[in-house]
């Protein structure tokens, strides 16, 4: 009878709903939750503006994280643009939290120039996590940041000051499509714009993979995360061979801020009045 009650016992803790908390395992101890979204409605929903009304509510049952739903930006094989465009702003803040979890479908191609994923944005600059930054290896490529400017200089730590490479456990950084991956980042603003200790961490799965702590970056802050694949019918986007459509899904989107991070007054969290629409440019 004792053995049955265990089996019980165990299966009901199976079945228990998952929480962002169990979740992000390398979120800094103490940080203060400002958004934590399953996309089990719209991005509206949970505060995220989405620019262009394009994503779309799926269903996946082999997610990280028990939800609803999963948000799904496509590029259709017959177009050139597409996709979406997801804005979150807290406030500016000297660190910030990020958690996500991620896949492409299986049939996606790829740009040769660099897959863009998600920005990291604040009053002076703004960077972006690619899936690489030439073609996919057999439909795979490292999960690299971007600084995306030259207003810093960090040619001590990344190629060209620009393209700064997983420096930790590089092989656990390597991403592939139509599969699942936890993304967490943790940042934190430089005192200065050239005093080298800002940080810029990132892990896959758990493992870090991704770790500078002698940065120069946004000494004002930073209050943006931005999705954006910037599908816009440029350049390459307009030669590309797709026999399928592709597409990109997210299943949770979780931000946080660390105790003693500081946040301005004047600049309250929540979704931006106005969002920041910015063209890049892959590094």
């Amino acid at each position: 009878m004792n053995s049955l009650r265990i089996l019980l016992l165990f299966t009901a803790i199976l079945f228990l709903p998952c929480t962002s908390y169990a979740q992000w395992t390398n979120e800094p101890v103490g940080s203060t939750t400002v958004m934590d979204c399953n996309f089990s409605g719209t991005p509206g929903a949970c505060g995220i503006y989405d620019v262009y009304t394009l994503v779309v509510i799926q269903l996946d049952s082999g997610v990280f994280v028990l939800s609803n739903g999963i948000a799904t930006a496509i590029l259709s094989r017959f177009s050139t643009s597409g996709g979406m465009q997801l804005v979150y702003n807290w406030g500016t803040t000297r660190e910030a939290f990020i958690g996500l979890t991620w896949r492409t479908n299986p049939d996606y191609g790829g740009r040769p120039v660099g897959n863009k994923l998600f920005f990291m944005l604040g009053p002076e600059a703004g960077g972006v996590f690619l899936m690489g930054v030439s073609a996919l290896n057999n439909g795979c490529a490292p999960l690299i940041w971007g600084t995306n400017t030259l207003n810093y200089d960090n040619y001590h730590i990344c190629e060209g000051s620009l393209v700064c490479y997983p420096n930790v456990n590089p092989s656990a950084a390597i991403v592939c499509r139509g599969q699942w991956y936890k993304i967490e980042v943790y940042f934190k603003s430089s005192t200065t714009a050239t005093s080298k200790d800002g940080i810029w961490r990132w892990w896959v799965n758990g493992v870090l993979v991704g770790n500078y702590t002698t940065a120069n970056w946004n000494p004002a802050g930073q209050y943006e995360w931005q999705w954006n694949n910037t599908w816009d019918g440029s350049g390459d986007m307009q030669n590309l061979p797709r026999a399928a459509d592709w597409s990109h899904s997210l299943d949770h989107l979780y931000i946080s801020i660390p105790n003693g991070a500081g946040s301005s007054t004047d600049n309250p969290p929540g979704p931006p009045a106005a969002p920041t629409l910015r063209t890049v440019t892959t590094p």
